[in-house]
């Protein structure tokens, strides 16, 4: 693979991690909606909501170190 098609390579990646990224915000701005609303309902609802929108932080962080990281490359 010459260095072109890696360089070429790595932004389509980035460009595919952005989608991503803009994806799990999408679904974490819906989560922490539903929070709002969830307040008059059970805990366990809350509960399992809030331990999703944890999950939703951790993959976002890990997508966006992933990012810096091939953008890191000439």
């Amino acid at each position: 693979m010459s260095q072109e098609e890696i360089v070429s390579s790595t932004k389509t990646v980035v460009q595919g991690l952005e989608t991503l990224r803009v994806e799990h915000h999408q679904v974490l701005n819906g989560l922490q909606t539903s929070t709002e609303t969830a307040n008059t309902s059970t805990s366990a609802a809350t509960d399992l909501i809030e331990e999703k929108i944890l999950l939703l932080k951790k993959s976002i962080e890990t997508i966006e170190l992933a990012m810096g990281e091939a953008q890191v490359l000439p």
